[in-house]
């Protein structure tokens, strides 16, 4: 059964980078399910869409990153779209200059997406709907890197915790640490690292960061 949810996660007050802003939806959209993302921290920002099938399997993933510095925002942003559809993974990259390159990544199909932030791991834990103590492990594409890989990767449900700042919350952990805080929806709400809700975050946030243009998935690269 389709869920929607959103959120908002902030630096916590024992996390050293108290720039970090992240927002994420989960939306229907005709017989998909939309996952969209930004994430804006000092050094840079990412905005992501995946588009998955109502088992919550990814079908098509787009990412928009852009770095600091000097140059006008379009040269320093890099927009990648992935197709998961076929027999490999295939991807269109546009870089900085404006130029197009088409790879081909890894083998077999990925069931689950990890990139840039946190929220983006609640479409795995929706899918994956652990007990206690259960795992499961599976084909995943990670983004947050340079150059996009596939690998098995294992979702681990350690036992329930009350946070000192988050009240009782699901414990999760992927690639064997990372611990991720989740609700009882299995919506992120936060990380061992310091993200919680915006609502609890003790600092302004701050200024948002220049874009190139709102985010056009359809359309590019």
């Amino acid at each position: 059964m389709f869920e929607p949810g959103r959120g908002e996660l902030r630096a916590g007050p024992v996390m050293r980078d108290d720039s970090i802003v992240e927002r994420f939806e989960v939306a229907a959209r005709g017989c998909h399910v939309v996952f969209s993302m930004r994430q804006e921290w000092a050094l840079g920002a990412t905005d992501i869409e995946v588009v998955y099938d109502r088992d919550l399997n990814p079908l098509r993933v787009w990412r928009r990153a852009t770095a600091p510095g000097p140059m006008p925002v379009a040269r320093r942003t890099d927009i990648r779209r992935y197709d998961l559809r076929g027999e490999r993974v295939e991807m269109l990259d546009r870089e900085q200059d404006g130029e197009v390159s088409r790879f081909l990544i890894g083998r077999g199909i990925p069931r689950v997406v990890l990139g840039a932030g946190r929220g983006l791991v609640t479409m795995w834990l929706r899918r994956a709907r652990l007990e206690v103590g259960g795992r499961v492990r599976e084909p995943v594409l990670d983004i947050r890197q340079t150059p996009e890989r596939i690998r098995d990767v294992t979702l681990m449900r350690l036992e329930d915790r009350d946070d000192a700042v988050l009240g009782r919350v699901r414990v999760y952990t992927i690639y064997g640490r990372e611990p991720i805080y989740a609700d009882e929806q299995d919506t992120v709400v936060g990380d061992m690292m310091g993200l919680v809700p915006a609502r609890l975050a003790t600092v302004p946030p701050p200024p948002p960061l220049e874009s190139d243009g709102p985010p056009d998935p359809a359309h590019t690269p």
